[in-house]
């Protein structure tokens, strides 16, 4: 589901632009400071409505200016999307001239994007871990959404009522609890187990082992907040006095993790910034694969500020995941050294000077 054409206008440090995009590599280079990461995050407002930098969208517009105006043609379905944000409204999207909610974006023109937050996904709060797995299944399952809003909404009744000490009150919602928890759970449990296998093929099929040896000694596993001795249901039971002391649900779907461990280590304790990065990179691509190949869907690969921390050998490591990567890919870098490499690899290829786009 490419992006043939996008026109940005008022959107952070642009006045108006419009670009016409590559089916398969978009290379955007500029200095510090040119706007490349704000292209990118205009791409992604597309994909979900909103930014991967700021929870304020207003903040986006352009200094001086009243709103921001996005619009994007999928040239595969013919699909247009139009998005506007004034200072002062709600975000508006339009679907083809309906007006859509902004979370159909999601589905509509998915997208896998690799930022700086994500370049430490092994060394985030899980929270964030979390987040990113949860994305990717509501990308791929329909009725994902609707199950984790019933969790967190019976989560939250339950948390108010231990607050209040009716405990009483309880259990009622310990059944639904253990209900959207268990579903939510095991969709997280595929997914997961689906992009372990991926991330394997990747690692496979690029050597990257001969580059990274902690490859070949990392652990990866699903945590699924409770534990797997007892059911959810009966964690919740058993665990309603402590619960009740902290004032708070203490285990669950909410307390679910991807750990990492490079021999018996928690990894974020071993691995250095760049092979952070790498990792964050290859697990990132290895969901999107998910999607692509399980799935049947085509995301998006999006890659901010690729160059940073990364030497000559990962660029080529890099380089053999893109050849495996049949979906758009839109990445930037402070400069063009690596697109002579990239040219030499690649067809559909379209890069992007961006001082010479504002």
């Amino acid at each position: 589901m490419p992006l043939s054409k996008i026109s940005i206008r008022n959107f952070r440090c642009f006045d108006s632009v419009e670009l016409s995009l590559s089916p398969g590599i978009n290379f955007f280079y500029g200095s510090n400071g040119s706007g490349k990461t704000s292209l990118l995050e205009a791409i992604f407002i597309f994909s979900s409505g909103k930014s991967f930098k700021s929870s304020n969208l207003a903040a986006l517009v352009k200094y001086n200016r009243s709103k921001f105006v996005l619009s994007g043609y999928d040239g595969t379905r013919g699909d247009v999307i139009e998005i506007e944000k004034d200072i002062n409204k709600p975000i508006h999207v339009l679907l083809n001239n309906k007006k859509i909610p902004s979370s159909r974006l999601l589905k509509k023109l998915p997208c896998t994007p690799i930022h700086n937050s994500t370049f430490s996904f092994a060394n985030a709060a899980p929270d964030f871990r979390r987040k990113l797995l949860d994305r990717s299944i509501a990308i791929s399952e329909e009725p994902f959404m609707a199950n984790w809003f019933a969790y967190y909404k019976s989560l939250k009744q339950r948390n108010s009522l231990l607050k209040n000490n009716r405990i009483s009150d309880i259990y009622a919602w310990n059944i639904k609890l253990s209900d959207y928890g268990n579903i939510i759970t095991k969709s997280r449990e595929i997914f997961f187990n689906q992009t372990l296998e991926h991330f394997k093929i990747i690692l496979n099929l690029i050597n990257a082992v001969a580059v990274f040896d902690f490859l070949d000694h990392i652990k990866i596993e699903f945590f699924n907040g409770w534990g797997n001795q007892k059911t959810l249901l009966n964690n919740l039971e058993e665990n309603i006095d402590a619960d009740s002391r902290r004032k708070t649900t203490l285990q669950g779907p909410h307390k679910s993790d991807i750990k990492f461990f490079i021999n018996g280590i928690d990894a974020k304790q071993v691995l250095s910034r760049g092979e952070q990065k790498f990792f964050s990179i290859l697990w990132s691509c290895a969901q999107n694969e998910v999607l692509k190949n399980v799935y049947d869907i085509d995301p998006i690969l999006m890659i901010d500020d690729i160059k940073s921390e990364l030497d000559d050998r990962v660029y080529n490591l890099l380089l053999e995941i893109l050849k495996h990567n049949n979906n758009q890919i839109i990445f930037s870098c402070i400069d063009n050294t690596f697109s002579s490499k990239i040219s030499e690899s690649f067809n559909q290829l379209k890069m992007f000077h961006v001082e010479q786009l504002r």
